[in-house]
């Protein structure tokens, strides 16, 4: 078993964070993992993805082609990102976005599942906290990984002042799927 997974948004949204936490989760489950990522030269309210891949056997082949899974948290990551989304794969995206797409935007060959991680993120206190709110909703409709594995992440690579209100954001990424 090998996938891809992409996690989109805008710089400043925690993207490479999200692709850390979900990395190290996947490690700590016994697959192999290779991350990868990219960013505007304006870094913040730039494009920003991060690319996962995952297998059950050694990598050897870094290239990414098209993803099996993408998560997106913002609507310009979604006009540039979506065509890498090979057919009838998962694609979880914040709420807002979608709603904002014209209906010709949204590809209608992949699974397309809305996550309220803007909204959950607010009444969170933190908006910051929206990409954990997209990787728990990943993690259980996919169950790649446990949410225990991926609060575990949040503990090994968060500073302990974050883990509360990413730990509580986990919780409200699971609940909305």
């Amino acid at each position: 078993m090998k996938t891809n997974i992409m996690i989109s948004g805008t710089g400043g949204q925690g993207i490479l964070a999200a692709a850390d936490f979900l990395g190290e989760a996947l490690f700590k489950n016994g697959f192999h993992v290779v991350c990868t990522r990219s960013y505007g030269a304006e870094a913040r309210g730039g494009s920003a993805q991060s690319v996962v891949i995952a297998s059950d056997a050694e990598i050897y082949d870094i290239q990414f082609e098209a993803s099996d899974a993408m998560l997106v948290l913002s609507l310009p990551a979604y006009r540039k990102y979506i065509a890498v989304a090979r057919k009838d794969s998962l694609v979880m995206v914040d709420s807002r976005v979608l709603g904002r797409l014209k209906p010709e935007e949204v590809r209608k060959d992949v699974n397309t599942v809305p996550v309220p991680a803007a909204d959950l993120a607010e009444k969170l206190g933190n908006p910051i906290v929206a990409n954990m709110i997209i990787l728990a909703a990943y993690t259980k409709k996919t169950g790649i990984i446990s949410l225990d594995q991926l609060r575990n992440a949040v503990k090994a690579l968060m500073r302990p002042q974050f883990h509360d209100l990413n730990l509580k954001a986990i919780e409200a990424g699971a609940a909305a799927v």
